[in-house]
């Protein structure tokens, strides 16, 4: 039969197989098992059929892998991506497809509907979901969101049993009218039972989703990439992902960070092939001199390169996009985002939810654009599901996806503030985040439950650095110095000394007690220290954590179901990111082993990572010298955080700010250049801790200020002592300043430690260094006498294969003297050059005996199998080896513009305003007593009705209550005046009674500070909903009050305060990160619902919100609410800063402290221009003052507003409000001047 014929019987076949597969619904591209020890015969060639995209729903738990194999399936594809895929000769690895066989019909269903069938159905279901809601986003809905389960929160029984405490919660029940004017309560008379059946049900499925995260395979390791070396160091060392960030809008901008311009574009790092199929390493196809981004140190890095050098490593690339973006920003962000888009990063970091809309946006319109009439890879069809790599019909331009082909997805970044369920909810339905950056203050148990509720990935912190204040709650850099963390500037002022203050007396804390209250100075192990203390063992940095090390909870991280543990340090070095990341890739791996042994099975998940160096391990204890800070004696400065819970002790030490390593002894003596010093009890003869080159640093209790330190030159050791000598640049000083230097930088009794150990930074150093292991290769040469000769590479890790024949050189023929025979072919083949992949098998079973061919035939057919299989690989990672990229306009705002004309042509429900109205938000009785008293006694001239709420912000309950009372009183005589209760700004699981504690109060209004709260309200039904709260001891009815929306829900511009609206929320307040001027904007922009902005117009700056409690870590013993004595409740607490400012510190009802600035900071200066601009509510915020102070500051506020009296009179009249220790803590503008802000420099307390 000739070829033609032979073609076209082959196409009929495939044609009609493809029709019967189509017509029942089964998969297109044929499947195969992926084996972990070897590849399987099914390496033979696939081809890769052109399938029309259709929509892919699924309601099971949606993981990395099985997102990748729903975008790598063929409903996830246009015609033109099948095309472009078409030569990937594979089947697609079992760990790409999905586990389950109820997944796989639902696929292979889905796929054989109609796409305008499965679009109108993924329409109607999105419908649905949006009328469960009060209000809905007149936005146009993404509808890439795939489905999810509903879980426990959606049954009538919301609460579950409380892991924490062991208490069983009360049940909240949402009434339901069924259409009669009857009220429903949706249970049974017996809640109780039906709670229990709830819960068991909820359990069954929480197992059921447990068993199938453990099937996916092990979690995701992410490690940080501030800069190209340590990108290198990441990908050498196991990482399976980096995230990195831009030179704008990244929450670490002392980072290198990349450059998102595409047109610095990937180009093909292949060598130019030489003779005999070698490859040169200095040159491409086209002659481009190769070299690393690391060797250009006066620009930043390639984002283009680095995904690409990621990606042909198969490791993902997810961009930092964690900062709060301001109303004239937007547009350069959708220019960025789209410039992200092209370079083909697989997910962005993202805190602001005005960014996540717009991210949604510029890749709907690009994919859509691109793809018309397409589903997505998941249910909802279109939007972002449309992603790949896919041929313009316009301009022919070629844009990039993620990795395996897998859509550009968002994350929902630590910053956003998330810590139980409905936080993660409420960021995967209203941001479309398919991962949320779960809170480092969680413990491991709370993390399982977030994890067991919800269908979205979760990711965890396991290493680095800990912020004492929750992630997207802290200001003070904003506060003080000009420059705030959520704009990428912090400034790290809970590494400053402070001073305690109790009751109004400053305190001497020391590792010997402060009169007592601490104790003694002990070890660890409880045991007391012999050494004696002297004054330098004061405890100043009393919010200074030790850094977190989850080695020994990754084993409970990966039982748990998380999906990605990541790694802090974007600011450290590569040696840093090799080896956290090669230690967390060990855990990880050996805990997947225990897991794979426990379940008998090796080969249902994908291989694990080969590392250069395999037998190079990093222990723990190699970290501590690689990096550790806040050590002390007896603390080695890594500790689990909070993943064993609140432990206060343990937490912050307070020696020292900064890494110290680990502590070699105390000074005895110090002349001539010499250091004397007594080791500690734990070293032996045997175990030495010093030698020559190691670094040491004298520690005398001022970290602050220039410490002796250095290489240590030489060291002698006698009974217990050594003695060292530095370098010739120490013992210069030394010598010149002799017995005085000796006396002040060495003092008796000080700490020594050992800062640096020069072999295990070595060791670090090359590890950070390795080059990347080549991949295993199969090599198979096959042929028979008169066929030519073929080779198939089969890449082991991934199943790719690389085919190539000897067909223009000729077939092969009947060996006249001796065949070709093992050796000659096995030298012919080598070890595949320098190409990415090593030979580690040689497959011949495929040949002819007795064959003959020129041995050249084999070399230059290797090489040409290898150049297949990396155009297969760059087909496999999605990326193009080379792009014509659009022109850019010089404006990108297509979207952002769309975004905001929609927002200032809408017309709120909610009635507008003739003139702005006063809250004022009160922490104590008297100041409840104080607002009552003056709106019950103000004169009738209208002035009273310009406070029209008062907010109650109180620790403990009963206070609440009476307060609620005292405010109830009050409406007598001004039926104006309405209650707000103020929830916390962290509910964690099992802490859901707070909130419907407050609820039983009968508010007529919610400060809602979580979007998690904010979310199960609304589940609830929002506001106006009766529900009832049932426990054990009570059911009681009550009414959702109205949803008002604090400035901890960070809205810092006009897309994320009206998306926080839409959300369900009345009115939502300006976050603090706005000057005077940008508020104005934000006001401007928002149009008519200006009037549902509220702004801060007095307050004390809250510049740390913390777990960590300063009452039970140096007023007591304890290390957590059960065990503190409770001491907040009976001790006032303040820090006094370097300038002598006493900070006051409040603990909430979840015992979280809030460091409140001194000085007070105030908008009058700014209030004529918001009120003009249609802001609706100003807010005053009280904190410690007394009653009637806080009479006069809201007198003051009212007056000017009245305008009888100006501005300036109100600035004078609130310097002079004291604390509550009688200390003028002055006022400023604050957070609220119209300054530039600062992007770098020194924090300075106070500046003008």
């Amino acid at each position: 039969m000739s070829s033609p014929t032979k073609m076209s019987s082959f196409i009929s076949t495939m044609a009609c197989w493809y029709l019967v597969h189509l017509l029942f619904g089964l998969d297109v591209v044929p499947r195969r098992h992926h084996r972990r020890d070897a590849p399987t015969s099914s390496h033979h060639c696939h081809s890769t059929s052109t399938t029309t995209t259709t929509t892919t729903t699924t309601t099971t738990r949606t993981t990395r892998r099985r997102a990748i194999a729903r975008a790598f399936s063929p409903a996830a594809f246009t015609t033109t991506t099948i095309t472009r895929t078409a030569n990937i000769r594979r089947g697609i690895p079992s760990f790409l497809e999905p586990s389950s066989p109820s997944s796989s019909s639902s696929s292979s269903s889905s796929s054989s509907s109609p796409p305008d069938e499965s679009n109108a159905a993924a329409s109607s279901s999105t419908k649905a979901k949006s009328t469960s809601s009060t209000s809905t986003s007149t936005f146009t809905t993404m509808s890439r969101r795939r489905d999810r389960t509903i879980d426990a929160r959606k049954s009538p029984a919301l609460w579950r049993e409380d892991g924490v405490v062991g208490r069983i919660s009360p049940v909240v029940i949402p009434h339901r009218d069924d259409g009669d004017g009857n009220v429903e309560d949706g249970m049974g008379e017996d809640c109780i039972e039906s709670s229990s059946s709830s819960s068991s049900s909820s359990s069954s499925s929480i197992s059921t989703r447990k068993e199938r995260a453990m099937k996916e395979g092990p979690p995701e390791l992410m490690s940080p990439a501030g800069g190209w070396s340590q990108l290198r160091a990441a990908v050498s060392n196991g990482a399976d992902a980096v995230y990195l960030g831009l030179t704008s809008y990244s929450a670490r901008a002392r980072a290198t960070n990349f450059d998102p311009n595409p047109e610095l574009i990937f180009r093909r790092h292949r060598r130019r092939p030489g003779e005999y199929g070698e490859f040169d390493d200095e040159h491409d196809d086209d002659g481009y001199e190769y070299h690393d981004d690391d060797d250009d140190e006066t620009s930043p890095p390639s984002l283009a390169k680095a995904v690409r050098y990621c990606h042909e490593n198969r490791v993902r690339v997810y961009v930092a996009f964690n900062t709060l973006v301001f109303d004239d920003e937007l547009s350069e962000v959708e220019g960025l985002i789209e410039n992200v888009w092209d370079c083909g990063v697989d997910a962005v970091i993202v805190q602001d939810v005005g960014v996540s809309r717009i991210v949604r946006e510029v890749v709907d319109r690009k994919s859509g654009r691109l793809s018309r009439g397409g589903g997505g890879g998941g249910g909802g069809g279109g939007g972002m599901g449309g992603m790949g790599t896919t041929n313009d019909a316009n301009n022919g331009i070629v844009i990039g996806r993620g990795l395996y082909g897998a859509p550009m997805e968002i994350h929902a970044s630590t910053q956003q503030t998330v810590t139980c369920a409905d936080g993660v909810a409420f960021a995967a339905n209203r941001t479309n985040a398919t991962r949320v950056v779960l809170g480092r203050e969680l413990s491991l148990s709370e993390i399982t439950q977030i994890a067991m509720n919800t269908d979205t990935e979760i990711e965890a912190f396991v290493h680095g650095a800990l912020c004492v204040s929750y992630s997207g709650q802290c200001f003070s850099s904003e506060a003080w110095g000009g420059r705030s963390a959520n704009r990428g500037q912090c400034a790290q002022a809970c590494r400053l000394p402070y001073g305690l203050i109790a009751n109004g007396e400053l305190k001497h804390l020391s590792f010997d007690g402060m009169e007592g209250i601490m104790g003694g100075r002990r070890n660890h192990n409880g045991a007391n220290n012999n050494h004696n203390d002297n004054e330098n063992d004061e405890i100043r940095y009393l919010l200074s954590p030790q850094d977190l090390c989850g080695l020994d909870q990754v084993e409970g991280l990966v039982r748990a179901g998380v999906s990605c543990l990541k790694i802090e340090g974007r600011l450290k070095d590569a040696s840093y990111v090799a080896a956290t990341t090669r230690a967390y890739r060990q855990a990880i791996d050996a805990v997947w082993d225990k897991v794979l042994k426990e379940r008998g099975d090796y080969h249902s998940t994908p291989p694990r990572r080969i590392l250069s160096s395999p037998e190079e391990a990093v222990s723990r204890s190699d970290l501590t010298h690689v990096f550790a800070r806040g050590q002390d004696e007896n603390y080695d400065g890594l500790t689990p955080g909070f993943f064993e819970g609140p432990r206060h002790q343990r937490l912050v030490r307070g020696r020292s700010p900064r890494h110290r390593g680990m502590h070699v002894g105390r000074v005895v003596s110090s002349n001539g250049g010499a250091l004397a010093i007594r080791l500690d009890d734990k070293y032996t003869a045997e175990d030495i801790p010093l030698k020559r080159g190691d670094g040491v640093v004298v520690d005398r209790g001022m970290p602050q200020e220039k410490e002796l330190g250095g290489p240590v030159y030489d060291v002698q050791y006698h009974q217990g002592k050594a003695i060292i000598r530095f370098g010739r640049d120490v013992e210069r000083q030394w010598k010149e300043n002799d017995q005085r230097f000796s006396s002040i930088m060495a003092p008796k009794g000080s700490h020594v430690w050992k800062t640096a150990d020069s072999d295990i930074l070595r060791r670090m150093h090359r590890l950070a260094e390795l080059d990347l292991p080549k991949s295993p290769a199969t090599v198979a040469v096959e042929g028979r006498v008169g066929d030519p000769l073929t080779v198939r590479i089969i890449d082991e890790t991934t199943g790719l294969v690389g085919v190539a024949n000897s067909s223009v050189m000729g077939t092969l023929a009947e060996a006249e003297g001796p065949a070709i025979n093992v050796q000659s072919i096995s030298k012919a083949v080598g070890s595949l050059g320098n190409s990415r992949w090593s030979r580690s098998k040689l497959d011949l079973s495929r040949l002819g005996e007795g064959v003959w061919c020129p041995i050249s035939w084999v070399k230059e057919t290797r090489r040409r199998a290898l150049e297949d299989l990396e155009n297969v690989l760059d087909a496999y990672i999605a990326i193009s080896p080379t792009r014509d990229l659009p022109a850019k306009s010089a404006k990108s705002d297509q979207v952002v513009a769309q975004l905001l004309g929609s927002i200032a042509r809408e017309i709120p429900e909610v009635p507008s305003r003739t003139r702005a109205k006063f809250s004022v938000l009160a922490r104590n009785h008297d100041q409840v007593d104080a607002i009552c008293s003056l709106m019950e006694n103000a004169n009738k001239d209208g002035k009273r009705e310009l406070v029209s709420e008062v907010i109650v912000d109180f620790l403990e309950i009963e206070g609440i209550r009476s307060a609620v009372s005292r405010i109830r009183d009050a409406q007598a005589r001004t039926p104006h005046l309405r209650v707000v209760v103020a929830s916390p700004r962290i509910i964690k699981p099992g802490e859901e009674g707070i909130w419907q504690t407050l609820l039983k109060t009968n508010p007529d209004g919610m400060l809602v500070r979580s979007t998690g709260l904010l979310h199960s309200l609304m589940q609830l039904g929002g506001s106006g909903q009766r529900i009832t709260i049932k426990s054990a001891e009570e059911s009681v009815e009550v009414t959702i009050p109205e949803l008002i929306g604090d400035f901890s829900l960070n809205a810092a511009n006009a897309i994320t305060a009206y998306e926080l609206l839409e959300s369900g929320l009345s009115r939502i307040t300006a976050s603090y990160d706005l000057n005077g001027n940008a508020i104005t904007e934000l006001a401007t922009l928002l149009g008519k619902r200006a009037s549902q902005l509220e702004v801060v117009l007095h307050t004390h700056m809250p510049i740390f919100h913390t777990e960590h409690c300063v009452f039970a870590r140096f007023l007591s013993k304890g290390n957590s609410y059960q065990d503190c004595g409770h001491v907040c409740t009976r001790n006032t607490v303040h820090l006094r800063d370097q300038h002598g400012k006493d900070n006051l510190v409040l603990a909430d009802m979840g015992c979280r402290n809030t460091v409140f600035m001194s000085e007070s900071q105030t908008g009058v200066f700014s209030m004529n221009e918001w009120v003009r601009a249609g802001v609706g509510q100003l807010r005053i915020e009280l904190v410690d003052e007394s009653g009637p102070d806080a009479a006069k500051i809201v007198t003051s506020y009212l007056q000017f507003l009245s305008k009888e009296i100006d501005a300036a009179e109100v600035w004078d009249r609130l310097e002079l409000i004291p604390d509550s220790n009688g200390r003028l803590g002055g006022v400023g503008f604050g957070s609220l001047r119209n300054a530039a802000e600062r992007r770098s420099g020194a924090v300075t307390l106070y500046e003008r």
